[in-house]
């Protein structure tokens, strides 16, 4: 029993301690509530009056992020480059399977090849060979011609002199028909040789050659088609599709996110409160968690027309969903280590005084006009 009691007593004296002791152990973990992050060191102080106005931004390339797919379905056969890789405009970055796009173009190709010989032989006429062997034709059947003349008058001749019978005349003036009408044909086959076609045979023959040629040249623009190109000089951000996965026009299907890194901008979201206030060339400057209390200027290169919902989230407590903005670019000066999809604050210096109440700048950012 003894034993039980001193246990209790232990306990309790445990307890009476540790609760004693509660708030000091406490204060010990919690943050200093005088003390100031680097960031929030970074921002001017505002208050009602102050010129400054702020919002959340993204960072984003000048050139902005291009989502790029291809113009086909098809399945992926190459991607040609990886992530971090330096690009060109123009360059190649992924191929689809093109087989069978191949094989249509060559198809197209011949048959176009075979159109515009037909087309050229009509233009050209037969050749010298030719020529030569239908003049020698013409030259031989007059020679036949003039023989059965002769040998026609001859008979006739000999008829009116009653030496022969009236069937041997009439024989050779059949032969000399024959022999006439052998070398009239003979003559046309040489003007045929000799002379170009007929201007109908021609105006088909090409509309053929044309129409086969442009079907060519669809062939060859949908192979262009399972190449994917860089619109822009830059570098690979994301790749999305990776070689024997299926793209398809009825749905998204980015394969790649491309920029150009060169130069950087915000993407800001003004409270439409302050949508008035913000004029293009204002100074302005970003802080982010990631650079301490560093600033980074820039100016107010373009305010948008539209006032619309916030899509830039900033994951705190205070944030509101519902709340209207307007969209403010602002190009930043050369910095090092910038990284595109950073979010932070944005603060704009602008000419407004003390048109503004208190509570118009997002919770998680203060300001004064101290710069």
């Amino acid at each position: 029993m003894k034993i039980v009691v001193a246990i209790i007593c232990l306990a309790l004296a445990a307890a009476i301690f540790i609760h004693s002791q509660r708030p000091r152990w406490l204060a010990d973990h919690l943050p200093d509530i005088t003390a100031q992050t680097p960031p929030f060191e970074a921002m001017p102080p505002l208050d009602e009056h102050s010129s400054w106005i702020a919002g959340f931004g993204r960072v984003e390339p000048v050139s902005e992020e291009r989502r790029l797919a291809f113009d086909i379905n098809g399945i992926i056969g190459t991607i040609h480059v990886e992530e971090g890789d330096r690009i060109n405009a123009g360059q190649v970055l992924a191929t689809l399977d093109n087989n069978e796009y191949q094989a249509r173009l060559e198809a197209a190709e011949a048959e176009a090849a075979a159109v515009k010989a037909q087309y050229d032989k009509l233009v050209t006429g037969a050749r010298k060979e030719e020529k030569s062997e239908a003049w020698a034709v013409v030259q031989r059947l007059r020679s036949v011609m003039d023989n059965a003349r002769i040998e026609m008058k001859r008979r006739q001749q000999l008829l009116a002199k009653h030496l022969i019978a009236r069937e041997d005349v009439d024989r050779a003036t059949v032969e000399f028909h024959v022999a006439q009408k052998e070398y009239e044909e003979a003559v046309q086959r040489h003007l045929i040789t000799k002379n170009l076609s007929r201007k109908e045979d021609i105006a088909m023959s090409w509309a053929k050659y044309d129409a086969a040629r442009k079907l060519a040249q669809e062939a060859k623009f949908l192979l262009d088609k399972t190449n994917l190109k860089s619109p822009v000089d830059g570098e690979v951000l994301r790749i999305h599709r990776r070689s024997g996965e299926n793209v398809s026009i009825f749905f998204e299907c980015p394969v790649l996110t491309v920029a150009d890194v060169g130069s950087f901008q915000i993407r800001a979201e003004i409270d439409e409160r302050y949508a008035a206030s913000v004029k293009e060339g204002q100074k302005a400057f970003f802080t982010s968690e990631t650079y301490g209390n560093q600033r980074i200027t820039g100016s107010v290169k373009r305010v948008g027309a539209l006032v619309g919902p916030k899509t830039i989230d900033m994951d705190t407590p205070q944030d509101k969903s519902d709340t209207k903005v307007i969209e403010v670019l602002i190009r930043l000066q050369p910095h090092d280590n910038l990284f595109t999809g950073l979010t932070g604050d944005v603060f704009i210096h602008t000419d407004r005084r003390a048109s503004t109440v208190k509570g118009q700048v997002p919770q998680h950012s203060t300001l004064d006009e101290t710069q």
